[in-house]
This record gives structure tokens, sequence and C-alpha cells, in this order.
């Protein structure tokens, strides 16, 4: 199986995070109307590409290395956000289930026990499907 990551965009676009200080753009009024796909930070042009996928994963790269930076952070409500976001991103991220272990309410570690289960039910799934397709 292929995985591909999300279809571009057309016409206007853009995804920041709060309190972050870089944006993925195209056609906005902080880039040109070109088509291009563009990686802003501070409000300077950093990444300029027609590849879709390329400033998607510069801007998840940014994405990870912000919400890291925020796990430690004096705010529950910060950390437990910052790892809700990095288990967006990958969501084995161990550290980030620590955080929502330790400092989420039972709520949130339901919600994350939840996925876990999911997630292990897929994986069997898939391995039961390649052991019969190998068979």
């Amino acid at each position: 199986m292929v995985e591909t990551g999300p279809a571009p965009p057309h016409g206007r676009y853009r995804r920041a995070l709060a309190g972050a200080d870089f944006s993925l753009e195209a056609n906005t009024e902080s880039v040109p109307d070109d088509g291009r796909f563009y990686i802003l930070r501070d409000g300077k042009i950093v990444l300029e590409t027609e590849d879709f996928q390329e400033a998607n994963t510069e801007y998840s790269r940014l994405c990870k290395d912000f919400w890291l930076s925020r796990l430690e952070n004096d705010d529950p409500a910060i950390r437990i956000q910052s790892a809700w976001g990095l288990l967006g991103l990958d969501s084995s991220d161990k550290e980030a289930q620590a955080v929502i272990n330790r400092d989420g309410s039972p709520q949130e570690r339901k919600r994350l026990e939840q996925a876990q289960s999911r997630r292990r039910a897929l994986r069997s799934r898939a391995a039961s499907a390649n052991k019969s397709t190998a068979s």
C-alpha cells in the first residue's frame, strides 16, 4: 500500500498554529499570488516550492519542534495541547502519551486509551491480512 499525503490545495491557503512564528501559505497577502507554497517564519519566506508535499513536510517538522518545546511548559493545558499535536503527527509518540497520562484529565486519558486500542486493532487486522495474502 502506498501512503500519500494530503492533496494540494487550490487557491488561497494558510495554515498556522496559534502562538507559533511560522505558517504555510499560498496565494495570500503575505506571499506572491503564483500558485507556489511558502513557509514563512517571523513573516519572512524560508521555503518556496511548487511541491505541496515538500511544503507540508517542512510545516509538519516545524509543528513537531514547536510542540516538543512546549511539552515542559509550566501550564498543564499547554503541555496537553502540545501532546495532542504531537500525537496527531505520530500516534505512537511515547513522550506525548506520557504527558497525557501524567497531566491529562480522566477524559483525556480515556481518549488516549481509545486511540491506542484502535491503533492496536488496525495493526492486528493488517497483520492478519498480510498473513492471508502471503499464503
